[in-house]
């Protein structure tokens, strides 16, 4: 008999509970998924080919597509690539929302603290838009760009990452720290 009102009440319950809950918690979600996501991706992985050549990798560890499809926002965003010039790229950034145009990447709006390793130089900065149409990049809050003796600071960026070509828009400083010189060895 206790075993049935127990059995009774534990259904009761369940029912009261699953009642209560609003559309959008009964569908069970992945982990990662946003509450406005279409469609989730664990471990995402897209990469861009021109020819036979892979243009750039963008990976990151979950992927979350809009349901009009016209966008991803992205969690731990990793883009590699190869500059013209054979030098290495990477970006990396914390969220990424990328708009498209079908398939065509139309804008990518990084956040959360954007690293960019390019060669032998370090750019940092909070956020960072990215226009590939019109090769425009912008970052609007404080850059500091490390290299190799070099360290330079200012507040918004523009530039055309195909043509290499960058600016910091004001409050600009350099620091130029020179190499240390090796004692020469002598020769008895």
């Amino acid at each position: 008999m206790a075993g049935s009102v127990a059995l009774a009440a534990i259904l009761i319950f369940t029912v009261i509970v699953v009642r209560h809950r609003k559309p959008e918690d009964k569908i069970l979600r992945p982990a990662g998924m946003r509450p406005d996501a279409m469609a989730h991706e664990h471990n995402f992985h897209w990469t861009e080919l021109k020819g036979a050549q892979n243009e750039w990798v963008l990976k990151a560890v979950n992927g979350n597509y809009s349901v009009d499809k016209t966008g991803i926002k992205l969690d731990h965003a990793n883009l590699e690539m190869v500059a013209k010039d054979g030098k290495q790229l990477t970006l990396t950034a914390p969220h990424a929302e990328i708009k498209l145009d079908g398939e065509h990447v139309r804008q990518a709006e990084m956040s959360g603290g954007v690293i960019v390793h390019y060669g032998d130089f370090v750019l940092t900065t909070d956020s960072a838009l990215f226009t590939p149409d019109s090769d425009q990049l912008t970052a609007p809050g404080p850059v500091t760009i490390v290299g190799e003796g070099l360290t330079v600071k200012g507040i918004g960026l523009t530039g055309h990452p195909k043509t290499e070509v960058f600016q910091l828009l004001k409050q600009v400083s350099t620091e130029i720290v020179p190499a240390k010189k090796t004692p020469h060895a002598k020769v008895s």
